[in-house]
Protein backbone atom coordinates (compact mmCIF):
# COMPACT_ATOMS: atom_id res chain seq x y z
CA UNK A 1 0.00 0.00 0.00
CA UNK A 2 1.77 3.32 -1.31
CA UNK A 3 0.74 4.28 2.49
CA UNK A 4 -1.65 3.81 0.12
CA UNK A 5 -4.25 6.13 1.92
CA UNK A 6 -3.22 4.88 5.32
CA UNK A 7 -0.39 6.46 7.46
CA UNK A 8 2.48 8.58 7.29
CA UNK A 9 0.14 11.66 6.44
CA UNK A 10 2.63 13.90 4.48
CA UNK A 11 4.20 11.55 2.38
CA UNK A 12 0.53 10.43 0.47
CA UNK A 13 1.01 11.83 -2.57
CA UNK A 14 1.81 9.58 -5.80
CA UNK A 15 4.24 7.21 -4.28
CA UNK A 16 1.65 4.76 -5.42
CA UNK A 17 1.76 6.55 -9.22
CA UNK A 18 5.33 6.68 -9.39
CA UNK A 19 5.62 2.94 -8.74
CA UNK A 20 2.66 1.84 -11.37
CA UNK A 21 4.38 4.14 -13.87
CA UNK A 22 7.42 2.45 -13.53
CA UNK A 23 5.28 -0.72 -14.41
CA UNK A 24 3.59 0.74 -17.23
CA UNK A 25 6.62 1.71 -18.68
CA UNK A 26 7.56 -0.99 -20.05
CA UNK A 27 4.96 -2.05 -20.75
CA UNK A 28 3.68 -1.75 -25.28
CA UNK A 29 0.60 -0.19 -26.59
CA UNK A 30 -1.53 -3.16 -27.45
CA UNK A 31 -0.54 -4.60 -23.97
CA UNK A 32 -2.12 -1.60 -22.16
CA UNK A 33 -5.25 -1.49 -24.44
CA UNK A 34 -6.03 -5.27 -24.02
CA UNK A 35 -5.34 -5.25 -20.03
CA UNK A 36 -6.39 -2.55 -18.56
CA UNK A 37 -8.64 -0.53 -20.55
CA UNK A 38 -11.84 -2.70 -19.87
CA UNK A 39 -13.77 -2.73 -16.86
CA UNK A 40 -14.05 -6.41 -15.16
CA UNK A 41 -17.50 -7.85 -13.88
CA UNK A 42 -18.43 -9.93 -11.01
CA UNK A 43 -16.53 -12.63 -10.00
CA UNK A 44 -15.52 -14.98 -7.85
CA UNK A 45 -12.03 -16.77 -6.40
CA UNK A 46 -11.42 -19.64 -3.58
CA UNK A 47 -9.36 -22.14 -2.43
CA UNK A 48 -6.30 -20.78 -3.97
CA UNK A 49 -7.56 -21.37 -7.76
CA UNK A 50 -7.00 -17.72 -8.79
CA UNK A 51 -7.60 -17.11 -12.65
CA UNK A 52 -4.24 -15.76 -14.30
CA UNK A 53 -6.15 -14.43 -16.71
CA UNK A 54 -7.71 -11.84 -13.73
CA UNK A 55 -4.53 -11.65 -11.85
CA UNK A 56 -0.72 -10.45 -12.12
CA UNK A 57 2.30 -10.52 -9.85
CA UNK A 58 4.20 -7.64 -9.55
CA UNK A 59 7.72 -7.51 -9.96
CA UNK A 60 11.12 -6.18 -9.77
CA UNK A 61 10.15 -2.47 -8.67
CA UNK A 62 8.46 -0.63 -5.20
CA UNK A 63 5.20 1.48 -4.22
CA UNK A 64 7.86 4.22 -2.26
CA UNK A 65 10.91 4.90 -0.06
CA UNK A 66 8.58 3.50 3.14
CA UNK A 67 9.23 0.22 1.60
CA UNK A 68 12.59 -1.75 2.33
CA UNK A 69 11.55 -4.18 -0.02
CA UNK A 70 10.91 -4.80 -4.03
CA UNK A 71 7.68 -6.64 -5.44
CA UNK A 72 8.70 -10.06 -6.66
CA UNK A 73 6.83 -12.53 -8.70
CA UNK A 74 8.91 -15.33 -6.49
CA UNK A 75 7.02 -13.75 -3.14
CA UNK A 76 3.24 -14.28 -4.40
CA UNK A 77 2.66 -18.44 -4.60
CA UNK A 78 0.09 -21.00 -3.78
CA UNK A 79 0.32 -23.29 -0.18
CA UNK A 80 -2.00 -25.19 1.41
CA UNK A 81 -4.59 -24.49 -1.23
CA UNK A 82 -4.40 -20.24 -0.23
CA UNK A 83 -2.99 -17.79 -2.17
CA UNK A 84 0.43 -16.57 0.01
CA UNK A 85 1.67 -13.41 -0.14
CA UNK A 86 5.10 -13.30 1.90
CA UNK A 87 8.17 -10.91 2.67
CA UNK A 88 11.39 -12.94 2.46
CA UNK A 89 15.21 -11.67 2.79
CA UNK A 90 15.34 -12.57 -0.69
CA UNK A 91 17.41 -9.66 -2.21
CA UNK A 92 15.32 -8.21 -5.13
CA UNK A 93 16.74 -5.24 -6.47
CA UNK A 94 18.53 -2.93 -4.47
CA UNK A 95 16.58 -3.78 -1.33
CA UNK A 96 17.83 -6.22 1.01
CA UNK A 97 13.79 -8.03 1.14
CA UNK A 98 11.20 -9.20 -1.53
CA UNK A 99 7.86 -8.58 -0.66
CA UNK A 100 4.34 -9.75 -2.82
CA UNK A 101 1.58 -8.27 -4.58
CA UNK A 102 -1.02 -9.77 -6.24
CA UNK A 103 -3.50 -7.51 -8.66
CA UNK A 104 -6.41 -7.25 -10.94
CA UNK A 105 -5.35 -6.59 -14.91
CA UNK A 106 -8.58 -5.36 -15.08
CA UNK A 107 -11.04 -2.26 -13.88
CA UNK A 108 -13.63 -2.58 -11.39
CA UNK A 109 -16.59 -0.30 -10.60
CA UNK A 110 -19.36 -0.20 -7.67
CA UNK A 111 -20.29 -3.71 -6.02
CA UNK A 112 -19.50 -5.11 -2.91
CA UNK A 113 -15.76 -6.87 -2.82
CA UNK A 114 -14.52 -9.32 0.25
CA UNK A 115 -11.31 -10.42 0.89
CA UNK A 116 -10.84 -13.31 3.00
CA UNK A 117 -7.11 -13.09 4.47
CA UNK A 118 -5.28 -13.83 7.49
CA UNK A 119 -2.85 -10.63 8.18
CA UNK A 120 0.75 -11.01 9.77
CA UNK A 121 1.65 -9.81 13.58
CA UNK A 122 4.85 -8.88 13.20
CA UNK A 123 6.73 -4.86 14.22
CA UNK A 124 7.38 -3.18 10.33
CA UNK A 125 4.68 -5.02 8.26
CA UNK A 126 1.54 -4.17 6.16
CA UNK A 127 -1.28 -6.43 5.44
CA UNK A 128 -3.57 -4.38 2.67
CA UNK A 129 -6.15 -4.58 0.26
CA UNK A 130 -6.57 -1.25 -1.59
CA UNK A 131 -8.84 -0.53 -5.15
CA UNK A 132 -6.60 1.86 -7.14
CA UNK A 133 -6.67 4.02 -10.13
CA UNK A 134 -4.81 6.92 -10.82
CA UNK A 135 -2.51 9.23 -13.38
CA UNK A 136 -0.79 6.10 -14.41
CA UNK A 137 -3.84 5.28 -15.89
CA UNK A 138 -4.94 8.43 -16.93
CA UNK A 139 -7.50 8.90 -14.09
CA UNK A 140 -7.84 10.87 -10.94
CA UNK A 141 -6.57 8.81 -8.29
CA UNK A 142 -9.14 7.17 -6.17
CA UNK A 143 -8.88 4.46 -3.94
CA UNK A 144 -9.89 2.62 -1.06
CA UNK A 145 -8.10 1.12 1.41
CA UNK A 146 -8.11 -1.54 4.14
CA UNK A 147 -4.99 -2.80 5.88
CA UNK A 148 -4.04 -4.12 9.03
CA UNK A 149 -0.48 -3.47 10.78
CA UNK A 150 1.51 -6.12 11.82
CA UNK A 151 2.37 -4.25 15.30
CA UNK A 152 -1.58 -4.78 16.18
CA UNK A 153 -3.19 -6.60 14.04
CA UNK A 154 -6.77 -6.44 16.52
CA UNK A 155 -6.78 -3.06 14.12
CA UNK A 156 -8.15 -2.73 10.81
CA UNK A 157 -7.50 0.69 9.37
CA UNK A 158 -9.50 2.14 6.71
CA UNK A 159 -9.16 5.47 4.61
CA UNK A 160 -10.45 6.36 0.72
CA UNK A 161 -8.76 8.87 -1.20
CA UNK A 162 -11.12 11.56 -3.50
CA UNK A 163 -9.36 12.89 -6.94
CA UNK A 164 -6.01 12.92 -5.28
CA UNK A 165 -7.12 14.40 -1.82
CA UNK A 166 -6.30 11.88 1.18
CA UNK A 167 -9.38 11.21 4.18
CA UNK A 168 -8.38 10.42 6.98
CA UNK A 169 -7.54 7.29 8.63
CA UNK A 170 -10.41 5.29 10.59
CA UNK A 171 -9.19 3.09 12.96
CA UNK A 172 -11.51 -0.15 13.80
CA UNK A 173 -11.02 -2.43 16.78
CA UNK A 174 -11.85 -6.02 15.50
CA UNK A 175 -12.37 -7.34 18.48
CA UNK A 176 -10.12 -10.18 17.50
CA UNK A 177 -6.44 -11.16 16.16
CA UNK A 178 -6.74 -10.74 12.88
CA UNK A 179 -3.22 -12.84 12.57
CA UNK A 180 -4.99 -16.08 14.03
CA UNK A 181 -7.60 -16.70 11.49
CA UNK A 182 -8.97 -16.42 8.31
CA UNK A 183 -11.46 -13.12 8.48
CA UNK A 184 -13.64 -11.11 5.82
CA UNK A 185 -12.91 -7.68 4.53
CA UNK A 186 -14.99 -5.94 2.81
CA UNK A 187 -16.33 -2.82 1.18
CA UNK A 188 -20.05 -1.92 -0.40
CA UNK A 189 -19.42 0.47 -2.79
CA UNK A 190 -22.23 2.91 -4.28
CA UNK A 191 -22.13 6.00 -6.10
CA UNK A 192 -23.62 7.98 -2.67
CA UNK A 193 -21.40 5.95 -0.12
CA UNK A 194 -19.08 3.32 0.93
CA UNK A 195 -19.67 0.75 3.64
CA UNK A 196 -16.87 -1.54 5.26
CA UNK A 197 -17.44 -4.80 6.22
CA UNK A 198 -15.91 -7.44 8.70
CA UNK A 199 -16.95 -10.97 8.48
CA UNK A 200 -20.40 -9.32 6.31
CA UNK A 201 -20.80 -6.58 8.93
CA UNK A 202 -21.09 -3.11 8.82
CA UNK A 203 -18.16 -1.67 10.84
CA UNK A 204 -17.88 1.61 8.83
CA UNK A 205 -19.60 4.00 6.55
CA UNK A 206 -19.41 7.34 4.44
CA UNK A 207 -21.75 9.07 2.67
CA UNK A 208 -21.97 11.98 -0.03
CA UNK A 209 -22.48 13.09 -3.63
CA UNK A 210 -20.48 10.98 -6.40
CA UNK A 211 -18.21 14.03 -6.70
CA UNK A 212 -17.23 13.88 -2.98
CA UNK A 213 -16.34 9.88 -2.80
CA UNK A 214 -14.48 7.72 -5.12
CA UNK A 215 -15.80 7.03 -8.48
CA UNK A 216 -13.31 6.00 -10.86
CA UNK A 217 -12.97 2.18 -11.87
CA UNK A 218 -10.04 0.86 -10.25
CA UNK A 219 -7.45 -2.50 -9.92
CA UNK A 220 -8.10 -4.48 -7.32
CA UNK A 221 -4.52 -5.20 -5.56
CA UNK A 222 -3.65 -7.57 -2.43
CA UNK A 223 -0.52 -6.67 -0.57
CA UNK A 224 2.44 -7.43 1.87
CA UNK A 225 4.87 -5.22 2.52
CA UNK A 226 7.36 -4.63 4.94
CA UNK A 227 8.69 -0.61 6.46
CA UNK A 228 11.35 1.18 6.18
CA UNK A 229 12.72 2.84 8.62
CA UNK A 230 11.27 3.30 12.63
CA UNK A 231 8.02 5.34 12.40
CA UNK A 232 5.22 5.10 14.85
CA UNK A 233 2.19 4.15 12.51
CA UNK A 234 4.11 0.51 11.80
CA UNK A 235 7.87 0.35 13.94
CA UNK A 236 10.73 -0.86 12.88
CA UNK A 237 11.10 -3.97 11.07
CA UNK A 238 13.33 -6.60 12.20
CA UNK A 239 13.54 -9.89 9.50
CA UNK A 240 13.09 -13.08 12.11
CA UNK A 241 15.17 -15.16 9.93
CA UNK A 242 12.67 -17.14 7.88
CA UNK A 243 9.93 -15.76 5.48
CA UNK A 244 6.40 -14.14 6.70
CA UNK A 245 3.45 -14.82 4.68
CA UNK A 246 0.14 -13.25 4.73
CA UNK A 247 -2.32 -15.84 3.54
CA UNK A 248 -6.00 -14.88 1.08
CA UNK A 249 -8.39 -17.43 0.91
CA UNK A 250 -10.50 -16.29 -1.57
CA UNK A 251 -11.86 -12.69 -3.44
CA UNK A 252 -15.23 -11.18 -4.56
CA UNK A 253 -16.77 -9.11 -6.27
CA UNK A 254 -20.04 -8.48 -6.81
CA UNK A 255 -21.15 -5.88 -9.03
CA UNK A 256 -23.26 -3.28 -8.98
CA UNK A 257 -26.51 -3.92 -10.95
CA UNK A 258 -27.36 -0.31 -11.33
CA UNK A 259 -23.78 -0.26 -13.04
CA UNK A 260 -24.08 -3.53 -14.77
CA UNK A 261 -20.33 -3.04 -17.69
CA UNK A 262 -20.61 -6.78 -18.92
Amino acid sequence: MRRDALGQRGRRTALMGAGLAALMAGSAPALAESLFSHIGGSFSETSGAFDTARWQRSDGWKSGGHMNCTWSRANVTTEKGHLALSVSDRISGSDRYSCGEYSTHRFYGYGAYAVSLKAVKADGVMTSVSHYTGPPFGDPWDEITMGIAGKDTSKLEISYVVNGTGHRDIVVDLGFDAAKGFHSYGFDWKPNGIVWTVDGKPVHQVSGKPEQLPRMPGRLMLRFWSASGDTEWLRRFTYPGHPLAAEVASVTFREDAANLSN
